[in-house]
């Protein structure tokens, strides 16, 4: 029977026979560089054909010696040295060459499709749809898996609101994942919503390809809907991003713009609620003092009639309480825009007539420096209502 080996013993194994093995000692590798990112020392990427990757790293003390004139989406040949992660058990190439191969063929091909839906109009301004300042019927298309539909949700939650979400689940990476987005951005279109969000947690260049695909950008662009689109991701945009009438980075800021309006809401409906609150409050202790004063009457008045008249004068009360916190109401909110617009004349014409005054000395030149008069000298100073002359007096 075979001894088991320990987790140690079989990743030094693999390190041996890599050390010893020729091709795998010295590698040259042809492949398209993607997911570029840099931790403060070192620079990593990964190479891609297809859907096959290599990881790759250009640790700091070889950067000296290597071009670093790349980016993503271009062909490269990278010669180095395949090691083992001891915590991942991934294999790394430890790159200390990098030859340019020129654009990689994926990359070109998303070049000219974003050029080609560009020149059709797809990312003009003047085509985004407008998102209602308080949507209430909102689609949602995210992986039920993910963080972004926690995150997106959550954000909602934090304000009073009356948003109802439409969740179609989907996967939002692979080759079954266009399909799906494009069925669910078809059926949701069909539901007269106030908005579209496409969103997932983020993701490298390889993960968010997805949504470059034909399919998903022209069904975005058809869409009755307006797309609100957040895919997570800082730096590359996708045409996704392009199309939609709302490109957002993160699912948190997604709802945080979905209910960016509803906080304002709040604040101005408890504001009117207390001050309609207080005017009804004393109404009511007015009409309490009243009642206890008729109360009185009751013992050699007729109770029946005295209590039909002060139901009568009950409903005629109700009446003018209701005509009067609407009355108050308009007239407060007329006053405040009458002040309002008051203000902004005043200021305005406080700051044309700052810039309408001159002086001249007696000859009728402009003096712009005090070292350009002499005291005693006559001045003339004009103002945008008229003007007067001064004497200079230095004390």
């Amino acid at each position: 029977m075979l001894k088991a080996l320990s987790v140690k013993q079989f990743n030094e194994y693999i390190k041996t026979s890599i050390k010893h093995d020729p091709i795998l000692s010295r590698v040259y590798i042809k492949g398209s560089v993607y997911n570029i990112r840099n931790n403060g020392n070192h620079l990593y990427f990964s190479l891609k054909e297809d859907e096959d990757i290599i990881d790759c790293v250009i640790y700091y003390y070889e950067t000296s010696d290597i071009s670093l004139d790349f980016n993503n989406g271009m062909d490269v040949v990278v010669k180095g040295n395949l090691l083992l992660n001891n915590y991942s058990s991934r294999l790394t190439i430890a790159v200390n060459s990098v030859d340019k191969d020129g654009l990689s063929e994926q990359y070109l091909k998303f070049l000219k499709m974003k050029e080609e839906f560009n020149n059709k109009g797809y990312f003009d301004e003047n085509n985004k749809k407008e998102i209602k300042d308080f949507p209430d019927k909102i689609g949602l298309i995210t992986s039920i898996d993910g963080a972004a539909i926690v995150d997106f949700i959550s954000v909602i939650n934090q304000k009073p609101n009356d948003i109802t979400i439409k969740l179609l689940p989907v996967k939002v990476q692979g080759q079954k994942a266009v399909s799906k987005i494009c069925k669910s951005l078809e059926y949701l279109d069909q539901l007269s919503l106030d908005a579209i969000v496409i969103t997932r947690g983020g993701g490298s260049d390889i993960d968010l390809s997805v949504f470059n695909s034909r399919e998903i950008i022209e069904s975005a662009f058809k869409a009755k809907t307006p797309i609100i689109s957040a895919i997570g991701h800082k730096i590359d945009t996708t045409l996704i991003d392009l199309v939609a009438d709302k490109s957002l980075q993160t699912p948190t800021e997604a709802g945080s713009f979905i209910s960016r309006n509803y906080l304002d809401i709040e604040v101005e409906y408890k504001k009117y609620l207390r001050q309609i609150q207080a005017v009804v409050q004393r109404k009511i202790n007015l009409y309490t003092l009243k009642l206890n004063v008729l109360s009185k009457d009751l013992s050699y008045k007729n109770p029946y009639r005295k209590i039909l008249e002060l139901e009568n004068s009950i409903k005629i009360l109700k009446t003018y309480i209701d005509k009067d916190i609407q009355d108050r109401f308009k007239d407060e909110k007329l006053k405040l825009k009458l002040i309002k617009a008051r203000l902004e004349a005043s200021k305005n014409l406080i700051e044309l007539r700052k810039k309408q005054i001159s002086i001249k000395n007696k000859n009728g030149e402009e003096i712009y420096s005090r070292f350009s008069v002499k005291d005693r000298e006559v001045i003339e100073i004009t103002f945008s209502d008229g003007s007067i002359k001064a004497v200079i007096d230095n004390g």
